[in-house]
């Protein structure tokens, strides 16, 4: 985070502090689906390392490794998850007063 967005964030929390209800019960919706999206890919990544392992035929391990690469694919989601900028918008600066 900016120091910048850090200081507008501290500034907001001061003027509404009505809102700190609000903002400590946003992350617990979005963590209780990133912890979905890791048990997922946990689940998946051990299918497909076992099927990989144990498969015996080249058409079952091509399977596998698209099984692996679905598993990957839901770990990307659940990282974009993580970034600041996909729960909050960062705070529009008037250009007008903004005169250097």
């Amino acid at each position: 985070m900016y120091p910048q967005q850090e200081e507008y964030d501290i500034l907001e929390r001061l003027k509404h502090p009505e809102r700190e209800a609000e903002r400590r019960r946003r992350p617990s919706r979005l963590l209780f689906i990133r912890n979905i999206l890791n048990a997922t890919f946990i689940l998946i990544a051990i299918i497909a390392m076992a099927g990989i392992a144990l498969s015996s035929s080249p058409a079952t391990t091509h399977l596998f490794y698209a099984i692996g690469l679905l598993a990957v694919i839901i770990k990307g989601i659940e990282v974009a998850l993580r970034m600041p900028g996909m729960t909050h918008k960062a705070p529009r600066h008037d250009r007008r007063n903004n005169q250097a």
